[in-house]
């Protein structure tokens, strides 16, 4: 397990996260540990879209689809 180190945190951080540690009744190191590994293991917005490209199966041009809109509007 690793030991990380925060240099240059401000006062008013501390306060505050030393106060939400308590109200979840844990020490300032559990309740940080917490919020770092929540972040961790969230995926990132990049990640996020790089998955949803993965899995899209239709690949279509902008004229394409403009092309099948001004279709369709000519059926009605």
């Amino acid at each position: 397990m690793a030991t990380l180190y925060v240099r240059d945190l401000s006062d008013e951080a501390l306060v505050e996260l030393k106060t939400r540690a308590a109200r979840n009744r844990q020490s300032l190191q559990a309740y940080a540990r917490t919020l770092l590994e929540e972040e961790a293991a969230t995926p990132t917005t990049e990640d996020v879209i790089a998955r949803i490209r993965d899995r899209v199966t239709a690949r279509l041009s902008t004229s394409e689809v403009l092309a099948d809109i001004e279709s369709g509007r000519g059926r009605g």
